[in-house]
Order: structure tokens, then C-alpha cells, then sequence
């Protein structure tokens, strides 16, 4: 610049990015920013494509020298706003510089009354952020009621916003202040009690109730003057919305606050119950999948090499010829090959219609009554691989072991008492569970009817 005096005059009509003073500021480098703002002070009043001075590089990094010199230069630079709306002090705010946040207050106090597009104060932006010491320095240094009291566009205070978002230190203070009005009621008739009570309970909900019960906070339905107009909260992801995007929650025509009050949980619930039944029938319809493929590759390997295997080779026995592959099986025990076979192809058949089902893509399948409907099919697929089972180690078992033995002292009952236990078992599980379906299905149904007589007597009267 000592060679050519027009080097600054250059880079401030040909840097449409940033000017050398931003970058310093971005960096912290003091000595260059003096020797800058010393040849060209009017740097400051620059803005980037962002729309944003030195001074907000400066304050959202948190150098403090490099604010004062900036501030010196000019301090109507922390009046600027950014494309976003943000003045150089909503950025040291949202990053917790307090120290900046202070040099910012004082060289412009009224910079602490300009809005964001959501009518969101300074204060509203600390809290957002859980900037808890930039939040009390601002209320200490404005010292005003309105300041403290003050309400976004859909009438939320600083209060409202802290419980919403859990803010459970900020909570606390501000419930503290003698400014605050902890029974404020925003543009949707809920005060603060309200939306602590409309969301699910953990452990820092419980302190902010706590806090805001012992400052003599309120409910809405308990207040005698109960504005004209309410609007439902659902859950916490709503009060949220409404706090982070009221746009997308505008407030609704009157409404009585006591239905409200008295459908939010309720509906809440209902959604609650909703995706539980989802989350069931998607675990169980996996699960169905899963059981439902092995099951059938199982049958398929029982049928293709059945219990005693093939001959190897043809042999002509006085019962007829042994075809070589035939299964071995089936020329020694015919009667219970087929029985075998038949309970097997069972098996295979029903375990492929589950996976059919499951993958065909048809609407109707993600439905709760399908779910049901493939249980039973895999009830009927047990069974008969059970079945085959049973039949296999009766017919592969050899002669001597159908009588009785002895077992580190036990007796250990044949081949066939063994099957027979095992079937009179499995049978009186199975009956057992379609008995607890049974009287569900008709404790569904009595429900169903007396629901249906409830609303045709209604509709009578």
C-alpha cells in the first residue's frame, strides 16, 4: 500500500466477497484492522454476500479488541442486520461472547429493541442458544419490564420459550425475576404451566414445573381474564413449533380452552397408541419373515433328503424294485412316509404363503388384520413342522429303541411315549394360546358393539 496509495480504494470496489477488513476481523488480526481502518475507516460500513460488517465477524468470534477498534471506528456498525435480520449483538448473544455482548449494549443500547422476522427479541434468541449469562447480563444492563416482558409475534415471552425448549436454568431465573409475568398467556391461550404440562415428563420438566408452581404460576382454565382464543398443543415436538416456526401454527379462530386442555392429552395419547400398533406389526410381520424362511428351507431339505436317506443304488426286494434316489423311508415305512410327506408339504406350502405375502406389496399387507392372519398361518406351519418331526424319529428309530431303559438311575420311556409327550405338550401350548386369542378377539368384539349402540343412541337422542 506504500506503493500504491490506491490499493485499499481497489479492493473495496473490487472484493464483492469480503474486504480485507473482514478478514481481519474474521481472524483477530488487530495490527492490520488498525492500519486499515487508520487509511480507509469507511471499511467498516462494508458488507459480505451475507450481509454482514466486519463488526459481526468480529463479535461472533469474540475478540474483544477487535470489537473495541471496530466500535471506535464506528459505532453505528452494530446497528447493522445481516440478510438473516442479526445485528452484530444477536451473534455475540447466540455464541455466548458476553464480554463483546456488553461493549455492544453500551456503545448503542437501542440495538437491543430490534426484532427478528418472527418478532424474536434479543432475549428470545439467548434463550434459543441457552445462553444463560448473555441472558442475564442483557436484563441486568436494560433494566426495563417491557424489555423482559416482551413477546414474539404469536405473543410467546422469553418464559415460554425457555420451558418449551427445557431450559431449566433459564427457567429458574427468569420465574425469579420481579419483571417477569410467570402467568403470561401467549397468542395460543397457553401460559407456561401449560406447555410444561403438555409435555412428556423427565426430570428437568419436573424442576421447571416446581419453579414456575412456587412463583405462583398458573394454569390458563385457572386464570378468571381467559383470552378469547385457544389453539391444541400436541406432544412436545408441537409446543416446539410453535415456539421454533409459528408460521407453520398461525393462531386458529376462538376456542375454548377446557376442550383444548382436555383433547391434547387425549389425542396425544391416541397418536402414542397409533405408532405402537405400527412399531408392532412392522417387528412382527420381520419376524414372520424370518421364521417363515428358515421353516421353509427346512421342509424343502426334509423332502429332497428325507429321514434315512436314498438308496444308492437299485436293488429288487420281494416288495417290489428300489429304484436308485427313492427314499428309503418310504419302501420300509410307507404308511408313515405319508403322513411324513404330508405334514412336511404343509409346513413348506404355508411358510411360502407367509413369504409371499409379506413381499407382494399389496396395501393390504402392512394392515394390523393381515398381521393376525399370517400368526395363524405360522400357528398352522409349527404344527405341522412339529409333526414332521415327531414322525421322523419315530420311523428312523430302530426297534430296540421302542422298550424302556435305564439313566443314571432314571427310567427313560420309549421312542413312543416320548413322541406322545412331546405331542400331548406342544398340542396343549397351542391350545392354550388360541384360547387367550379367542377371548381377546371377543373382548375386541364386545367393544366394538357396545361402541356402535353407544353412538346410534346418541344419534337417537
Amino acid at each position: 500500500m506504500a506503493k500504491d496509495p490506491l490499493t485499499l480504494a481497489r479492493a473495496a470496489v473490487t472484493c464483492f466477497n469480503e474486504t480485507p477488513l473482514h478478514v481481519a476481523a474474521m481472524l483477530g488480526h488487530l495490527d492490520f484492522a488498525s492500519y486499515l481502518l487508520t487509511h480507509k475507516p469507511d471499511m467498516t460500513m462494508a458488507l459480505d454476500l451475507r450481509g454482514r460488517s466486519p463488526l459481526h465477524l468480529a463479535s461472533a468470534n469474540g475478540y474483544v479488541e477487535m470489537v473495541n477498534i471496530l466500535l471506535s471506528a464506528n459505532p453505528d456498525a452494530c446497528l447493522f442486520r445481516d440478510e438473516d435480520g442479526r445485528t452484530p449483538l444477536h451473534l455475540a448473544v447466540m455464541k455466548g461472547e458476553v464480554e463483546v455482548t456488553r461493549m455492544l449494549v453500551g456503545a448503542r443500547p437501542q440495538v437491543t429493541g430490534y426484532k427478528l422476522d418472527q418478532g424474536e427479541t434479543i432475549l428470545h434468541s439467548a434463550v434459543k442458544q441457552n445462553r444463560l449469562g448473555a441472558l442475564k447480563l442483557l436484563v441486568e444492563l436494560v433494566g426495563e419490564v417491557e424489555f423482559v416482558k416482551s413477546k414474539d409475534d404469536y405473543g410467546n415471552t422469553v418464559l415460554h420459550t425457555a420451558t418449551a425448549l427445557k431450559q431449566c436454568e433459564a427457567a429458574k431465573y427468569l420465574v425469579e425475576r420481579p419483571e417477569m409475568e410467570v402467568n403470561a398467556v401467549n397468542g395460543n391461550g397457553f401460559t407456561a404451566l401449560d406447555i410444561i404440562q403438555h409435555m412428556p415428563r423427565d426430570l428437568k420438566g419436573m424442576e421447571i414445573r416446581e419453579s414456575l408452581v412456587k412463583a405462583g404460576a398458573l394454569s390458563s382454565r385457572n386464570i378468571p381474564a381467559l383470552p378469547g382464543k385457544g389453539h391444541q398443543l400436541i406432544g412436545e415436538s408441537g409446543i416446539t413449533m410453535v415456539i421454533e416456526n409459528p408460521q407453520l401454527s398461525p393462531p386458529p379462530p376462538a376456542a375454548v380452552l377446557t376442550e383444548a386442555k382436555a383433547s391434547t392429552p387425549l389425542r396425544g395419547r391416541e397418536k402414542e397408541i397409533r405408532e405402537n400398533k405400527k412399531e408392532w406389526t412392522t417387528k412382527k410381520r420381520e419376524a414372520l419373515m424370518i421364521a417363515a424362511t428358515l421353516i421353509a428351507g427346512m421342509a424343502f431339505q426334509s423332502a429332497v433328503s428325507p429321514p434315512g436317506g436314498v438308496w444308492d443304488e437299485e436293488k429288487d426286494a420281494g416288495e417290489g424294485k428300489m429304484l436308485a434316489g427313492t427314499s428309503i423311508m418310504a419302501h420300509n415305512y410307507p404308511e408313515g412316509y405319508r403322513v411324513f410327506m404330508a405334514c412336511n408339504a404343509v409346513s413348506f406350502v404355508a411358510s411360502l404363503s407367509i413369504v409371499f405375502l409379506v413381499v407382494s406389496g399389496v396395501p393390504f399387507v402392512k394392515t394390523r388384520i393381515l398381521t393376525w392372519l399370517l400368526m395363524i398361518i405360522m400357528w398352522i406351519t409349527l404344527t405341522s413342522m412339529a409333526l414332521t418331526y415327531m414322525f421322523s424319529i419315530r420311523t428312523v428309530a430302530p426297534t430296540n429303541d421302542h422298550k424302556e431303559v435305564m439313566f443314571l438311575g432314571f427310567k427313560v420311556p420309549d421312542i413312543d411315549k416320548v413322541v406322545m409327550i412331546s405331542l400331548l405338550v406342544w398340542f396343549s401350548l397351542f391350545a392354550l394360546v388360541v384360547f387367550v386369542h379367542i377371548i381377546r378377539l371377543l373382548i375386541w368384539c364386545v367393544r366394538k358393539v357396545v361402541r356402535f349402540v353407544c353412538k346410534v343412541g346418541k344419534a337417537i337422542r
